[in-house]
């Protein structure tokens, strides 16, 4: 790799070896998602171009504050990462890098904003006209505006993928798409925020919910303000996406009936756990197996007791776990331990394999 300094870019990117495809990414967001989506290209790359016949560039990466990048000849994930105390460009919004990139796949992994995700759904319409294939961390474009999105990007013969706005790097989307052909949806039951699972069960060892959220905020699993996970819109956009993908419901979630964690005392979780049983946040969406209606898909997520004998008991801490209920295939548990922002990097990886591969 050509040594790179903040400020400085090389002219060109290097060519690709023979019979080796490359991908041009514009990259919005470079939190913890993006950044190590681009540490593991950076690791993968020879495994990339040898076992998949892919190089990937970056010709563009946007930040909310941390300046942009604009390299419309490409470059490797080593040379964004080295560029990455600062990026040398000031600030840019999302759709003018998308117009200004030349790339051929839009990552979209900004963090969700609290307008029903209006900016990545604006992003992804740009980068569908821009004749850009797009992948989305972000779950406020498939929450809010799934059935459109996805119309729109068949209209421009472009693709949608969005592994990770669910599970991190867990497949749902994909188990039903590689793994599942003609298996319908009935329903499903999942604990989906480790927010609350960490604070419910501090709480049930005696710790008072503002301590508890203190401590679930020092370890970082919660963000400053940790209102999407506590009042269940967090859990509540899982759900709607979920439901929109696989079950072709039409909602917002704003459909979706959320109870709130906030007045869960130690007393009730210590109550609870007595009686061999743990409070868990239920996100949950049934429909009737012979309805053809999909308004009639009805979803919530709620506290719920668990016995110890409920395959959902154990998601505690960072585990994840869905069931999932099919008609073919009865019931598919899918859990992830540890989720971390690593899984999620690695969903958008997966995506990006799909999309080059066309699966």
């Amino acid at each position: 790799m050509p040594e790179t300094t903040p400020g400085a870019m090389p002219d060109t990117a290097p060519d690709a070896a023979p019979g080796v495809v490359t991908r041009t990414v514009c990259l919005l967001g470079f939190g913890n998602v993006g950044r190590r989506f681009c540490e593991l290209v950076a690791r993968k790359t020879d495994e990339l171009a040898d076992g998949h016949g892919l190089r990937v560039l970056f010709s563009a990466v946007g930040t909310g504050s941390h300046g942009s990048l604009l390299a419309p000849h490409g470059l490797t994930a080593q040379e964004v990462l080295a560029l990455a105390q600062r990026f040398p460009d000031a600030v840019t919004p999302g759709v003018d890098l998308i117009a200004a990139s030349g790339a051929d796949l839009l990552i979209e992994a900004t963090p969700l904003d609290p307008h029903g995700g209006r900016a990545a759904i604006a992003h992804l319409e740009a980068g569908f006209a821009h004749g850009l294939d797009a992948i989305t961390v972000n779950k406020g474009p498939i929450a809010w505006d799934f059935r459109r999105l996805a119309d729109l990007a068949a209209s421009r013969g472009r693709r949608l993928l969005f592994e990770g706005t669910v599970m991190d790097g867990c497949p749902v989307f994909s188990l039903f798409r590689s793994c599942l052909p003609g298996c319908r949806l009935l329903g499903f039951d999942a604990v989906f925020n480790s927010t609350t699972n960490y604070i419910l069960d501090a709480m049930g060892e005696g710790v008072g919910f503002a301590d508890a959220l203190a401590q679930v905020q020092a370890e970082g699993y919660a963000e400053t303000d940790p209102t999407h996970d506590l009042d269940g819109h967090d859990a509540a956009a899982k759900t709607a996406a979920l439901a929109n993908v696989l079950m072709a419901a039409v909602m917002t979630p704003d459909d979706v009936a959320k109870d709130s964690v906030r007045d869960v005392t130690p007393e009730r979780v210590a109550r609870t756990r007595a009686a061999g049983r743990r409070l868990r946040v239920v996100c949950s969406a049934t429909t009737d197996e012979v309805a053809t209606d999909t308004s009639r898909v009805r979803a919530a997520v709620r506290l719920t007791e668990l016995s110890g004998e409920h395959p959902l008991f154990s998601a505690s801490g960072s585990t994840l776990s869905v069931l999932l209920h099919t008609d073919l295939m009865g019931t598919i548990q899918v859990a992830e331990r540890d989720a971390l922002p690593e899984q999620t990097a690695y969903a958008v990886y997966a995506d990006l394999l799909a999309i080059h591969e066309g699966h």
